[in-house]
């Protein structure tokens, strides 16, 4: 893991270790993870959860493989009382005994199935990664984490659009089918308007944006319930585990 994380310590993860699956991270005190983990079950395409720690404090997560919360993500968001307050390399000297970590899926992962199953992101071609946005749509409120929901967009010819949906509902824990595609105004969004400084991208002649959930969400969960402390990833550097794509995948044709 260590190689991984120093690679992707010097930007995206978006292609590193291509088949190797990629995660979003939230960290919570015990106290605010049975009601974090209530939202997730609630809103499944946003925080589909593929590994919870075991106990409060245990930073290993081995249904992921030799993973290590503390260490193994190329950078932290630190959050106090719902607002930012650092960005850290590591959470050695901050980690507690009442700390519960959570992965769920990323669409890195799902970009990936899509190569696979020839599906063409023609934008990689012309420079572009992926771009997300906060929309008006709302996430399913649980325990005092509530959300307008963010979504990941890629656009993509008109002729694949059918078969990006069904490689996409092969894969429910990498976020599954999109929530959209289309206008990006009936779901609140503006394409020239992106969250953060990933950037937007641009939609050719002859291409449909697709509108998938994204874990960025959770991010904004946090800050609406403000708990005490938390622990994200950075966006675009996910943690990026042993699991493997395949490993994700259900039965269906793709």
């Amino acid at each position: 893991m260590a190689s991984v994380r120093a690679a992707a310590g010097r930007g995206t993860t978006r292609g590193l270790a291509p088949g190797r699956v990629q995660c979003n991270v939230v960290i919570l005190p015990a106290a605010a993870a049975a009601g974090f983990g209530r939202w997730c079950e609630r809103n499944p395409a946003v925080a589909p959860v593929l590994a919870r720690s075991a106990a409060p404090g245990e930073s290993r997560l081995p249904e992921l493989g030799q993973v290590d919360l503390r260490t193994d993500l190329p950078a932290y968001r630190v959050f106090e009382d719902g607002r930012e307050v650092a960005v850290v390399e590591d959470l050695e000297e901050l980690w507690s005994d009442d700390l519960v970590g959570f992965a769920f899926g990323c669409s890195f992962s799902l970009e990936e199935a899509l190569r696979r199953e020839g599906v063409p992101l023609e934008y990689e071609r012309r420079g572009f990664g992926g771009a997300i946005y906060r929309t008006s749509l709302e996430t399913v409120a649980s325990d005092g984490f509530e959300a307008p929901l963010v979504v990941s967009m890629r656009p993509l010819p008109a002729a694949a659009v059918d078969a990006a949906r069904r490689v996409s509902e092969r894969y429910p824990q990498l976020h599954g089918a999109p929530v959209h595609a289309g206008d990006p105004a009936a779901i609140g969004v503006d394409l020239d308007d992106p969250l953060d400084a990933i950037g937007a991208i641009d939609v050719a002649a002859g291409e449909v944006p697709m509108f998938w959930a994204c874990g960025v969400t959770t991010q904004l969960a946090i800050e609406q319930a403000r708990p005490p402390r938390a622990f994200t990833h950075v966006s675009s550097r996910m943690l990026i585990t042993e699991l493997r794509l395949e490993d994700l995948a259900v039965s269906g044709p793709g």
